[in-house]
Formats: structure tokens, C-alpha cells, sequence
């Protein structure tokens, strides 16, 4: 059976274990529906879009949509889940290829993969800014939004920790470092998305990477005292 197909009905075989279980992005047609939706989400805006329309986007009822999702606030909170986990994990796969590497470079290669995600995908960004905008009117799409921002956080003090060879839990700067990087890569993306190039936004990453580079060096140097 096509995930596209138009006149099938849902199988027992498609049917969610639990009706509060969240959903198996594993599923053929779930996975396709999460990405038609935030395409629809980023394009048009969360009031703006129906899930009629994000069926239409792939050729299928709006009862198969609302089958696998109750509504649309739900289904805005597993697009963000499941776009923002796509997200880290090309991240994590490009510090890997980066894994023989000096630890140094190793971080500065992850910060510059993080930029290039969000500055080459419109399509995330424009749904962050969706996200961050429902979020104020509903509380667990911002307790969701807040944990993956703490997994973002958690990647770049991982690699921060791997470059001055300390354990993050003990260098108390830690969470305010990976919270001003997520911050900066976060507004960059954002001058770029309203300004375009006028932002200057790469020109500004490459002085945040070199201050960052500076930083660095204090950094290791008081650890190295210790």
C-alpha cells in the first residue's frame, strides 16, 4: 500500500498502541505527514493552516491526517519534536566525521554545522518562529520547545567540555556559554530570515567564531591553573 494511496482507509496494522502514545516517526505515512505539515506550518502559518490542507499536500483525507493527529495543536507538537531531532542529528553526524580531528576544531566544525542547518533551512526556521509564536498561548508546546532547546544545549557543552577536557558539570560557566551560542546562532538566523543579506549574518558568525576562539584560550588557561 502507497503512504500516498488516496482511497485507502487506515490499517490495523497503522494503528497507534496508545491513543496518548506519541507518534511513530518509524511510520511511513506519519513521518510523511510531520514533514508535509511543517512545510504548511512554515509556508502559511500555524492559525493559517488546516489539516485539510496539510492532507492535500501529500493526496490524502483530512480524516487520515486527524486519524494519527486529534488536532492541530498536536500535531504542531510533533513537528517541532520531530524536526528539531532531525535537526540535532545531522549536527551529531557532522561532528563525527570530524571525530579524529583536534579537539578545538571539533567544536568550532559542530558550531559551524549548527549555522548551516539553520541558516540553509528555511523551511525549520520559518517554523521555529511559528513554534515560539503558538508557544505563548500553549503551555506544553513551550515545556516541549524548552526541553529540545535544552538538548541543543546539552550538544554544545558537550563539545565545549571536549575542548578544554573538563567535566561540563563542574565549570559552572557551562550552561551560560551554550545558552548565549544557542542564542547567537538562534538571532542570526532570525536577522537573516527578516533582512536577507543585508543582515550581514555570515559576516557575523565568523567574528562570534573568532571571539569564541578567544574565549577559548582564557578559558584553557584558567583550567590549566586549576
Amino acid at each position: 500500500m502507497s503512504t500516498l494511496d488516496t482511497t485507502a482507509d487506515v490499517t490495523e496494522a497503522e494503528k497507534p498502541e496508545k491513543a496518548d502514545k506519541a507518534a511513530d516517526w518509524n511510520n511511513p505515512r506519519v513521518a510523511s505527514i510531520l514533514a508535509a505539515a511543517a512545510k504548511c506550518f512554515a509556508r502559511k502559518g500555524f492559525s493559517a493552516t488546516t489539516l485539510a490542507e496539510i492532507g492535500k499536500e501529500l493526496g490524502l483525507r483530512k480524516s487520515i491526517v486527524h486519524y494519527y493527529f486529534a488536532s492541530k495543536a498536536a500535531l504542531i507538537h510533533e513537528v517541532q519534536s520531530y524536526s528539531q531531532h532531525k535537526y540535532l542529528a545531522r549536527v551529531q553526524d557532522a561532528i563525527k566525521t570530524t571525530s579524529d580531528a583536534e579537539p578545538r576544531q571539533r567544536l568550532i566544525h559542530a558550531l559551524q554545522s549548527l549555522w548551516e542547518v539553520l541558516e540553509g533551512n528555511r523551511t525549520a526556521m520559518h517554523l521555529n518562529i511559528e513554534v515560539w509564536s503558538a508557544s505563548r498561548r500553549d503551555p506544553e508546546l513551550q515545556r516541549r520547545a524548552a526541553l529540545l532547546q535544552k538538548d541543543a544545549r546539552r550538544l554544545i557543552s558537550e563539545g565545549v567540555a571536549d575542548v578544554l577536557k573538563i567535566d561540563a558539570t563542574q565549570f559552572p560557566q557551562m550552561r551560560a556559554l551554550s545558552t548565549l551560542v544557542l542564542a547567537v546562532l538562534n538571532g542570526l538566523a532570525v536577522a537573516e530570515f527578516l533582512e536577507g543579506e543585508d543582515s550581514g549574518a555570515k559576516e557575523a558568525f565568523d567574528t562570534f567564531l573568532y571571539l569564541l576562539r578567544l574565549g577559548q584560550k582564557q578559558m584553557e588557561g584558567v583550567a590549566a591553573a586549576e
